[in-house]
């Protein structure tokens, strides 16, 4: 799933922010791009669903779900809820492995990407139930991951090319703390743990995250408190863009024991901004108050929402009838002077009828299918804005083959089996699991 948005602007889809390498005595923070995530979905112009993210044992499918009653995505309210939840899973993205929870994970691979400056967000957690590893963080842009573009990004974790920063990461099971780290193979690597002030309740609270970013130095804080201040001079990472990623995870090697009552986590964010240095005023800050630098553009979305019999779905039934395919579109949803086209791909008996594509389903085998809508503006021929779909077709043996080993005792037991090791045991393997990482691996998710 991606989006791609074509328009001559200064700051376009993949453009490269860049901020300034230093900062005057008395400067300050201009906007070069804000996520403040006010739509009604997740704006794919920006951000990739990385599906395909399977690291440290963790336990959850992350998903592109941000329409359905199921949804780990929900943009509302002016914030991002990413909502993971317990619900056994064939995950259609790893091979069909089966997943104990679904979850979300975004990153702005090749729509989004900055090179020094200021990176902020706010953040608030929902949970204190043990199992749980939200963060914010990034990764250099030519690190094999999804999406891969071909653009040289072949590059494995943590080489130069494809760098790790942590700006915050927290784990359920040392909840009264928080880490701020950066990772590279030159053995300038370093973790930092803030304790909150008030305890493991403070990650309930909004915080403002933010790292600022130099050729010389890392800097960490949150909200006006200086976390951290690294010199990484030396390091052959963190020269080269940078993209954001934000994600729940579930259980895994710093998640750990998952407490059984826990049935859905959720972390919310307000926004997401970079900034960079300016002498024009003396904002501290990276954030919704901060100037911004008089071109930042707005964030337009095409939005694709799936409907089978008038009901938003993220898994099309071959049995379950019609299946309708809505475009919307944020600054004008009744599309009065666009144009609207489709490429349904392998739907060849798609039709299309309004804002929506149509298509019978129940002679469909099986399986994954892309549709595309592209829009076009009769007053600005610059403007072109694409959005793809990947729709999630299944007959009805395939959901009850589901449905059966969702509720076998098999998979009953190997729920209620996660929960077996005393909690001294627990204690000890976290223990040795954080010494691990530090001196001797590191952890990528």
């Amino acid at each position: 799933m991606g989006s791609k948005l074509n328009k001559s602007t200064t700051y376009s889809t993949g453009t490269l922010l860049i901020g300034l390498l230093s900062t005057g005595v008395n400067a300050g923070w201009e906007v070069q791009w804000i996520e403040r995530f006010d739509g009604d979905s997740v704006n794919w112009n920006n951000w990739s669903a990385q599906t395909e993210a399977n690291y440290n044992n963790e336990v959850q499918c992350y998903t592109a779900d941000d329409y359905s009653t199921q949804q780990n995505y929900d943009v509302s309210d002016g914030t991002l809820k990413i909502i993971a939840r317990k619900k056994t899973h064939a995950c259609p993205t790893l091979g069909n492995q089966t997943k104990e929870w679904t979850s979300g994970r975004l990153n702005s691979k090749d729509k989004r990407e900055f090179l020094y400056g200021r990176i902020e967000s706010r953040i608030k957690f929902h949970n204190l139930e043990q199992g749980t590893w939200p963060a914010f963080w990034m990764l250099e842009n030519r690190i094999s991951e999804q999406p891969i573009k071909g653009d040289n990004d072949n590059v494995n974790w943590p080489n130069p090319g494809a760098g790790e920063i942590d700006v915050w990461e927290w784990f359920s099971n040392q909840p009264d703390t928080y880490i701020t780290n950066f990772f590279n193979t030159s053995g300038c690597a370093e973790e930092v743990r803030y304790t909150y002030p008030n305890g493991s309740s403070d990650v309930l609270n909004w915080h403002n995250y933010a790292m600022e970013w130099t050729p010389e130095r890392i800097d960490f804080f949150i909200d006006e408190t200086l976390v951290s201040s690294q010199d990484v001079s030396g390091c052959p990472q963190y020269k080269e863009p940078m993209f954001i990623l934000l994600n729940l995870a579930m259980g895994g090697n710093l998640g750990g024991y998952i407490d059984p009552t826990l049935q859905q986590a959720t972390l919310e964010v307000d926004f997401v901004a970079h900034c960079q240095s300016t002498v024009d005023n003396q904002a501290t800050r990276c954030d919704e108050s901060t100037p911004t630098n008089g071109e930042l553009e707005h964030n337009e979305q095409l939005n694709l929402i799936v409907y089978q019999n008038g009901v938003p779905t993220s898994a099309v039934d071959t049995s379950m009838g019609e299946v309708e395919v809505r475009a919307t579109f944020s600054a004008e949803p009744n599309l009065d002077n666009y144009i609207l086209t489709w490429n349904s791909g392998r739907l060849t008996s798609a039709t299309e009828e309004g804002n929506a594509l149509k298509f019978d389903p129940s002679s469909l085998p099986s399986g994954h299918y892309t549709v595309t809508a592209n829009l076009t503006s009769l007053d600005d021929a610059d403007f072109s804005l694409t959005q793809h779909h990947s729709l999630e077709v299944k007959n009805g043996d395939d959901i009850a083959d589901e449905q059966d080993q969702s509720t076998s005792p098999d998979s009953t037991s190997a729920n209620s089996s996660s929960g077996g090791a005393t909690s001294g045991s627990i204690a000890i393997f976290l223990a040795l699991v954080v010494v691990f990482r530090r001196y001797f691996l590191g952890v990528r998710r």
